[in-house]
């Protein structure tokens, strides 16, 4: 029975009194009100069809019970969302498990492990009393990771006697991330620079291999080496008198 036609005969059950013919079709539809309407299908189903069984008997019962069919079909029939381009996002509700790709994207993009890089001294230069070694960091790492903010720094001789620490310094000699540090992605086999400026070291003299190590605002450290070629006879800065001493990098970059 179409839409139509029932309501033809719903309208005939409501304004005829007492009608002696409801229509087969008519009082199958109310019987089978708990299986199709979600409103009654929230009452017991037994008490809905025995009440339902009670009520198509009489004409006068049927079409209150057509009437309330009609109420609730009218009033309660879902309003159809949206669509698609219309004011509604066809993407899916977020989900609480994480994504494949956000999984992939934390594990290949964390912080680069001190253990994964490599750093290694290109050369030094002489400044008014200071020495400036121009540095490359290496990675080997397995994936992309990152570096990011300033690590705490050392002046060292190769058996590890530290001669200027940037810590000396305070707070900003420690290793640190600041709010608008960039950010430096790696790829293996990646590179990345900067240069170290190691100023006024009056101590004990120094000579042979001159290391620069990085502490990373990880927690991780690496050392610095000479590269290939690169002579360490000028990486020990003059003592300046009373002036203190300092290390520091100008950050990095590609």
């Amino acid at each position: 029975m179409s839409d139509e036609r029932f309501d033809q005969d719903l309208r005939s059950v409501l304004m005829e009194d007492g009608p002696g013919d409801v229509p087969a079709e008519l009082r199958r539809r109310v019987a089978a009100v708990p299986s199709m309407h979600p409103i009654a299908a929230r009452t017991s189903p037994m008490s809905w069809m025995r009440s339902a069984s009670r009520l198509v008997g009489s004409a006068a019962a049927l079409a209150i019970v057509a009437a309330a069919l009609v109420i609730a079909f009218g009033l309660t029939r879902p309003t159809p969302g949206p669509e698609p381009g219309v004011g509604a996002s066809t993407s899916a509700p977020p989900s609480t498990a994480p994504s494949q790709a956000a999984s992939a994207g934390t594990a290949a993009g964390g912080a680069c492990q001190a253990a994964d890089l490599t750093g290694v001294i290109l050369g030094w230069q002489g400044a008014a009393g200071s020495r400036i070694a121009d540095v490359e960091l290496r990675s080997h790492a397995s994936g992309l990771c990152i570096v990011r903010g300033t690590p705490g720094l050392e002046l060292l001789t190769a058996d590890g006697r530290v001669l200027i620490d940037s810590s000396a310094a305070g707070p900003s000699g420690k290793p640190h991330v600041g709010a608008t540090d960039p950010t430096f992605q790696v790829s293996p086999g990646g590179r990345l620079k900067t240069q170290v400026q190691a100023s006024n070291y009056c101590g004990a003299a120094a000579s042979g291999e001159i290391d620069i190590a990085f502490t990373l605002p990880n927690g991780g450290r690496l050392v610095a080496r000479p590269g290939t070629g690169v002579s360490s006879s000028e990486a020990v800065p003059p003592c300046m008198g009373t002036v203190p001493s300092s290390i520091a990098m100008n950050g990095w970059r590609r």
